[in-house]
């Protein structure tokens, strides 16, 4: 924006003709241009794409079959969460396998093993619902699922 030279205040560039603070007559300079902002600022040197969201009935799906394996959160990108529930998994299924297997005397089999995983199962499947529910969700660069 160009200044006044009497009071050096911001005007407009239609005010060449009076300056609405000071009322100096002919207030813009006759050698004044506009800056051309490019020399400003540096342009986009980058290779970029753009970002596809993640799904959330996706997540949901996922969650619902093969949840018990952490692949929901392997799909959002959440690592660690994966990983947790992989171990969750195992010490249901192991645990809850082994006292059951030693508890109760109709069940000295594996089916005691496949029972405690259809809990765990059961589980994950119950927190699709949590995914399927939330309208603000986000995947692990903190976009919102679509």
């Amino acid at each position: 924006m160009p200044q006044c030279r009497n009071c050096h205040r911001e005007i407009s560039k239609f005010d060449n003709d009076v300056c609405p603070y000071c009322g100096c007559e002919h207030p813009i300079d006759a050698n004044y241009q506009t800056k051309d902002m490019t020399q400003f600022v540096d342009p986009v040197t980058g290779d970029y794409k753009l970002y596809k969201s993640k799904s959330k009935k996706t997540a949901g799906f996922l969650c619902m079959g093969l949840g018990w394996a952490g692949i929901d959160q392997f799909y959002l990108g959440f690592w660690k969460k994966g990983l947790l529930s992989i171990l969750i998994t195992l010490l249901i299924t192991i645990g809850g396998g082994f006292i059951l297997y030693y508890n109760v005397n109709d069940l000295n089999n594996y089916f005691a093993f496949l029972i405690a995983f259809g809990f765990d199962w059961v589980g994950f499947a119950s927190y699709s619902a949590k995914i399927f529910k939330n309208d603000s969700a986000k995947d692990s660069n903190g976009e919102f699922l679509r």
